[in-house]
């Protein structure tokens, strides 16, 4: 799976994006193009470099040299599309042959600037035979013409068309200035055809050097850490970017997760607004971060690597599939034994199996689904609201709504006194606190009563 795929199928990676502070349109598309990694190693490398970056952008030191090469990151353009007419030995036209010289000069701007940071990450192609090439008046300026020094016949005949007598004699020399520009460009094109792939290397270097610095800077604002890879996931204090910022403009705090597990099957439970579906699209985030080479939000963590990431938290828009909700749903737990009976290690993560049916089919799936995947070794996070399902598996419980008396409970402060932090449970049954709350919040006493 590629970024731009799970970027349209989980909603929290859309607020990654619009946080991460990209600089160009090359760091845009190799995030976008950016595959999900289940390479241990791959991932390692990846956080190895990432944290090299950090350390290298949070020199004091190196900061006036970082806006520069970020400013400079700013001015170049994805110019993929000319090194593929360059590679098909087309002859370039002025505004290619431009971007082309723009691109060596930002390129080689900056691979001064890397040199003056001692930074050598980012390996840079010298880009001198390219600048010579384009640039013969040795002006290192970003503009780019036919100029006369290429040819002296062009010069001729461009002083003709200054010195010319009448429109035509002056058409008449443009026609043959022209011809020499004609034979320029193509001489160029000719030149240029041995770089083309120096020059591809280099536009994959600064894209990938540009959004290291955008998870750099995103890993310093949301308190990340870098995550180890491993056998098991353990994660400690993890947030949730986007809910914290919510509730936030609410003056309210997110409440950090802690979170244990291995190949296995967990069932948790809770009450509703307990934070269960919370718990696992913050779960969804964080893998896509951690395999996508993110650091992750939380105070430490470990994470288990896996091929594939399947959901059911309700985001899926059954309106438009022509599915209904259950349709849909049942689907994506059929995907999920599917792929465990192929033998792929998947992360699935699905909230409150069965809600749209009758309870009594609702707990016989939710229990069935528990067997499979327990039966397949898939490592399955299931929440419910259901009491009673018999199933061997490992059990939480989110400790939900915490009172004491004299307490004084509103729809607006109601998220002060849950408690989402989870706890290690054998019982079949789910805390009944829906009464509790609706009285709580001082709804009509006909909707609570127990006749």
């Amino acid at each position: 799976m590629l970024f731009k795929n799970a970027f349209e199928q989980i909603p929290s990676l859309q607020f990654v994006y619009k946080n991460l502070q990209l600089t160009s349109s090359l760091g845009r598309h190799h995030l976008l193009e950016l595959p999900l990694s289940a390479d241990p190693e791959v991932l390692r490398r990846e956080f190895d470099l990432l944290e090299a970056t950090i350390a290298v952008v949070n020199d004091d030191s190196n900061r006036t040299k970082i806006t520069h090469i970020r400013n400079q990151l700013h001015q170049i353009n994805d110019i993929r599309p000319t090194l593929t007419a360059l590679q098909n030995k087309q002859v370039l036209d002025d505004i290619q042959l431009f971007e082309i010289k723009k691109t060596a000069l930002y390129t080689e701007s900056i691979a001064k600037d890397f040199e003056a940071i001692q930074c050598n990450l980012y390996p840079l192609e010298n880009m001198d035979a390219v600048i010579a090439l384009l640039d013969p008046e040795h002006t290192h300026i970003p503009h780019f013409h036919i100029y006369a020094a290429y040819d002296p016949e062009l010069a001729k005949w461009r002083e003709c068309i200054q010195n010319a007598q009448s429109v035509q004699e002056a058409e008449e020399f443009r026609y043959k200035a022209q011809k020499v520009e004609d034979k320029v460009r193509a001489y160029l094109s000719e030149q240029l055809y041995p770089y083309r792939e120096a020059l591809a290397r280099n536009l994959d270097t600064l894209a990938r050097f540009d959004l290291a610095l955008a998870k750099a800077r995103l890993a310093t604002d949301w308190h990340c850490c870098r995550p180890e890879v491993a056998d098991q996931t353990e994660i400690v204090q993890l947030s949730n970017p986007e809910v914290a910022a919510a509730l936030a403009e609410k003056g309210r705090r997110f409440q950090p997760i802690d979170i244990r597990f291995g190949q296995e099957t967990i069932l948790v439970t809770g009450a509703n607004m307990a934070g269960k579906s919370v718990l696992l699209k913050t779960l969804a985030l964080t893998q896509y971060l951690f395999q996508f080479g993110f650091y992750i939000p939380a105070q430490k963590a470990s994470l288990r690597v896996v091929e594939e990431i399947i959901t059911s938290i309700g985001d899926h828009q059954s309106e438009l599939s022509g599915l209904s909700s259950f349709a849909v749903e049942i689907l994506t737990i059929d995907k999920i034994i599917k792929q465990g009976r192929a033998g792929k290690h998947i992360l699935a993560l699905v909230d409150e199996l069965a809600r749209t049916t009758n309870p009594e089919e609702g707990k016989l799936l939710v229990g069935n689904f528990i067997r499979l995947t327990t039966q397949l070794g898939i490592t399955a996070i299931v929440t419910t609201h259901y009491s009673g399902i018999k199933a061997d598996c490992r059990r939480l419980r989110v400790k939900g709504l915490q009172l004491t008396e004299g307490q004084t409970v509103t729809a607006a402060n109601i998220g002060e006194y849950m408690d989402y932090s989870l706890v290690e449970t054998e019982a079949d049954e789910v805390p009944m606190e829906a009464f509790t709350i609706a009285r709580l919040l001082g709804v009509d006493e006909g909707l609570t009563t127990n006749r």
